[in-house]
């Protein structure tokens, strides 16, 4: 048997996701939290990481429980969630070496990436990072109409390269957060 395309998962595979939210969430509270409340930083990132819920969870909800949680006055969801969708791409990082290794495997492999979530977040981080030129396909659950674990999904490459399932490896990990 010979892998001859690899498919990789976003987030908490290439994207470092926890340390991505940590630095969005350090320029929201400057800008946005730290000028009208008292509330430490680091009470601020704790509390999203949990009710974000390793991004089960949309940030509208997340935000409203935030502000309520916290106290915080003179700021709102739509605030705080436009911020995070305009802004989240701009402070994300992806896991040290990433481009490296996906340059060396590009050499030998077809690489696909298929992750969940809405398309404008996504995409933002895709274009931000200029991963669009390692991957064909580019599969984001919300402009396909399916979401992993869908079988149908992961099929999707394997039609587009002709290839069978056993020649296809998929390459998810699922980092959890630490409390700090």
């Amino acid at each position: 048997m010979t892998i001859s395309a690899v498919l990789f998962d976003l987030d908490g595979t290439l994207l470092d996701r926890t340390t991505s939210l940590r630095h969005f969430l350090a320029v929201q509270h400057a800008k946005r939290i730290a000028p009208r409340s008292t509330c430490p930083l680091d009470l601020y990132q704790q509390l999203f990481l949990e009710l974000d819920q390793n991004g089960h969870v949309w940030k509208d909800i997340v935000y409203q429980q935030l502000i309520v949680h916290l106290q915080l006055e003179g700021v709102t969801v739509s605030e705080l969630l436009h911020d995070y969708i305009s802004e989240f791409a701009k402070t994300s990082v992806l896991f040290p070496e990433t481009r490296h290794m996906l340059e060396q495997l590009r050499v030998s492999c077809r690489l696909g990436l298929i992750t969940n979530g809405r398309s404008d977040l996504q995409r933002a981080v895709i274009n931000h990072h200029q991963l669009q030129t390692f991957f064909d396909p580019i599969l984001i659950s919300e402009e396909v109409g399916l979401s992993k674990p869908n079988p149908e999904l992961f099929l999707r490459p394997l039609i587009h390269w002709e290839l069978a399932p056993e020649n296809v490896l998929f390459i998810k990990i699922r980092r959890e957060y630490s409390h700090f």
